[in-house]
């Protein structure tokens, strides 16, 4: 689609590298330093469109990016997908944000709107038959979240304290800057040489 920034790519950050069926760069507009997007070739709405083969590329590319990130950034990483609530690109892309998070938040536990799944088929699953759908991942811990659930509030406020970002007006105000965005690349030459 010529109207999408990710399928154009025009005045994006380079890649840091491609498989197949996926690009990886830098965010433009990170939450924090070092978060890095997993954008699909293919122009999909969300992951819970993609076939089996990229959903395995896309596991081992955020396992190589969490790997990354440990070492360049010196913290752990969790993984966020919008699957279509709350996107700016409506096109499938994963967040890795570097963030100091130790676990799945507690306020995701007990929930009707939250579930444990295993992997991407039971996200495809749920997006077939009920469209909207967040997903979180962190240290193989993976929640699907309803599109509209009220526990995205927890997490905004979550988010907020481990990014220093916040949400002024209904937008992210962000501390993060271009140099920012062009250290990532650095970081990644360095680590992939």
């Amino acid at each position: 689609m010529i109207d999408c920034v990710f399928c154009s790519r025009e005045d994006q950050p380079g890649s840091l590298f491609e498989t197949e069926s996926l690009y990886v760069r830098p965010d433009k507009y990170p939450m924090v330093r070092g978060q890095i997007l997993v954008i699909s070739k293919e122009h999909l709405r969300c992951y819970g469109e993609a076939p089996d083969e990229a959903l395995t590329e896309l596991d081992a590319c955020a396992e190589t990016l969490r790997r990354f990130l440990r070492d360049a950034y010196h913290t752990e990483a969790s993984t966020w997908e919008n699957g279509v609530s709350g996107q700016t690109v409506y096109h499938a892309h994963l967040h890795l944000l570097p963030a100091p998070i130790t676990s799945i938040p507690a306020v995701l536990d007990g929930r009707d709107d939250v579930c444990v799944v295993d992997g991407w088929g039971e996200v495809r699953t749920h997006f077939e038959l009920h469209g909207h759908y967040r997903y979180m991942e962190f240290d193989g811990d993976r929640r699907l979240i309803a599109g509209h659930s009220p526990v995205l509030w927890e997490i905004q406020r979550l988010l907020e304290v481990w990014t220093g970002a916040r949400v002024v007006d209904g937008d992210w105000v962000k501390k993060t800057t271009p140099e920012d965005v062009a250290e990532v690349g650095r970081r990644w030459e360095i680590w992939a040489g």
